[in-house]
């Protein structure tokens, strides 16, 4: 019997040519965007402190309480605030593009925390919950919703065994959570006590084997927290307090941040009295940071990834950055034209980039990012010039350099009080920088003296 069917194929030839170019199309797409998220910063790097404004950020229309970039750096998640409700956008980085946003909460989110996967984050309000959000599942419900008997400031994945949430809030108690079961409302697993205010803030170390919390009254309890990750039975039977950390100098003083420094052994302590405090755990000795002013608001400060330097918030819509390693002020952001405080701060995982948030009308996301161009610009030319700004443009930090002088430093945002005593800090730190900074400089052999002399962008 002879084949006298013609032949016909299920796609056609021009069809395949089609589908071809546009699989060719998507390859050459997704390799340029690869490319694009190429990081600039190489792994180990000391970190530069970002000088040029890059992007601007919808806040909400109340403002932005805190904010936290994913681990692989290409997603940040803002918890803002509109006038009705309280969404958690995630934007793209570094496009700025909003990828999404998580709906629920009733009331303000004080807290995120990306799982190590960056596929789930955690956020703590004061409507009472934590709640579990699916990335790949922008608009849906949360995944799991734990409920609390009063506002809760603070929520974290235990760094090993990621199925574990600790939070922390106004009740002075801190609770252990299991999200891996099919109970929408995961299972409490533990409470434990010892705060005697509430509590604030919690951070884990890098292996999970303390975690630190700290309260409204200035105690800090360091507890043992080590993990099996392969067993979830009787794995809080070893949780207990290994010490209470008391300063006299934090006594009665809130404390609004805690945060361990890249290399294990130092502490990291924001607390309410305008000073910030690094503590060598193993001695427990703290160096001070001076400069922002807290002494009301809920404001934090992060290392960045090298551990080299300090960025924190301040009441005055000024971001400050000191040397973590001799305690000098090196920058300043007094450019940022916010009306509110700085309330959060968050440095990149992998590049040179840094993001501010600020909570208050219509108060944006700010992100700066470090540009080798802008910091080998002569800045020699800028002594003694006072730059006429006309746009409302967010200008770069003011660097503190060998031979510079700070520049248009502003205090309009201060009350009397704080004016008098920032003016006497400025004066002190302006002795202090001058004689000190030579030896700054050369401690730091990886970051070169071009890097302290940049001008501000749009010069």
């Amino acid at each position: 019997m002879l084949p006298v069917q013609q032949e016909r194929g299920t796609i056609s030839y021009s069809d395949l040519q089609t589908v071809m170019s546009q699989k060719i199309s998507t390859s050459v797409a997704d390799t340029q965007k690869a490319e694009i998220l190429k990081w600039n910063k190489l792994p180990g790097q000391v970190c530069r402190i970002p000088n040029k404004f890059e992007l601007s950020l919808r806040g909400g229309q109340i403002g932005c309480f805190c904010i936290i970039f994913s681990h692989n750096g290409r997603s940040l998640a803002a918890a803002c605030a509109n006038r009705d409700g309280y969404p958690i956008v995630v934007y793209e980085i570094s496009s700025g593009q909003v990828l999404g946003e998580f709906n629920g909460h009733l009331s303000i989110v004080y807290s995120l925390c990306w799982s190590n996967d960056d596929n789930t984050l955690l956020s703590a309000s004061s409507d009472g919950t934590v709640r579990v959000w699916d990335k790949e599942s922008y608009h849906n419900p949360a995944k799991k919703v734990l409920p609390h008997p009063s506002f809760i400031y603070t929520a974290k994945y235990h760094p090993l065994a990621q199925y574990l949430v600790v939070t922390g809030g106004y009740d002075f108690v801190i609770r252990v959570w299991n999200i891996n079961t099919k109970d929408a409302h995961g299972q409490l697993l533990q409470e434990f006590n010892g705060h005697k205010s509430f509590i604030n803030t919690l951070c884990f170390d890098a292996e999970g084997q303390h975690m630190f919390s700290g309260d409204n009254l200035g105690l800090i309890i360091v507890w043992n927290t080590s993990v099996k990750e392969d067993t979830e039975e009787n794995l809080l039977q070893q949780w207990s307090i290994d010490k209470e950390i008391k300063e006299n100098e934090l006594k009665g003083v809130s404390v609004n941040h805690l945060e361990v420094h890249p290399n294990g052994r130092r502490l990291l302590i924001h607390a309410k009295d305008s000073t910030l405090r690094v503590m060598d755990l193993r001695v427990l000795a703290t160096k001070k940071y001076t400069g922002a002013t807290n002494y009301h608001e809920q404001i934090c400060s992060t290392f960045t990834p090298c551990g080299t330097f300090l960025f924190a918030g301040s009441e005055d819509g000024i971001c400050y950055v000191w040397n973590s390693e001799t305690g000098d002020q090196v920058a300043m952001y007094t450019e940022l034209n916010y009306a509110s405080p700085v309330r959060d701060v968050a440095f990149h995982p992998h590049e040179n980039m840094v993001a501010f948030c600020a909570f208050g009308p219509s108060q944006p996301i700010l992100i700066f990012l470090y540009d080798q161009k802008v910091a080998q610009q002569d800045v020699q030319t800028m002594k003694g010039i006072c730059r006429l700004r006309t746009t409302a443009t967010p200008g770069g930090p003011k660097i503190f350099g060998r031979h510079a002088d700070v520049l248009n430093m502003s205090y309009s945002s201060f009350s009397s009080a704080d004016h008098f005593t920032s003016i006497s800090r400025q004066s002190l730190k302006l002795q202090k920088v001058r004689q000190k900074l030579d030896s700054v400089l050369e401690s730091m052999e990886n970051i070169s003296e071009g890097d302290y002399y940049f001008a501000q962008p749009g010069m």
